[in-house]
């Protein structure tokens, strides 16, 4: 490498460390996506379906259930649609812009402290060290 190599390397390496970055939100935000709509607790898939991902400003309207039902019976449905739109949305992610991962159902706080039996509490808490371990694993570098 000579030096006019390593001036392009180094005026190029901002933009592989936003790209590395990006992919790596992209990355950590889907697995925590589908650990906690996996284990949210389902009756009516509510809070299942509020599971909402978006660019650059949080979610700020909660949503009805995707596909509404009683007693869970619509829990695979709704988590299959929650998980593909929160992939459609980062798809669209670009370096610089935040993520965001939020559920606005209105007791889906109650439902992480444990006051549902499918689960135990810290179920949003699991996610997110699911998302620290996916991070430290995924090995992604800055390339030359």
């Amino acid at each position: 490498m000579d030096l006019a190599d390593l001036e392009k390397w180094c005026t190029a390496l901002p933009a592989r460390i936003d790209d590395a970055a990006n992919r790596l939100a992209v990355i950590v935000t889907t697995e925590m996506a589908d650990d906690v709509i996996e284990h949210t607790p389902v009756d009516t898939s509510e809070a299942e379906s509020n599971w909402q991902a978006s660019l650059n400003v949080a979610p700020y309207l909660p949503l009805p259930a995707i596909y509404e039902g009683e007693r869970g019976s619509t829990a695979a449905a709704s988590a299959r649609e929650a998980l593909a739109h929160v992939k459609r949305t980062l798809k669209d992610k670009r370096p610089g812009e935040a993520a965001y991962l939020s559920n606005l159902a209105e007791h889906i706080v109650d439902l992480n402290d444990g006051t549902s039996k499918q689960e135990p509490a810290g179920f949003v808490e699991r996610a997110e060290r699911k998302g620290a371990v996916k991070a430290d694993a995924t090995g992604l570098e800055v390339k030359a």
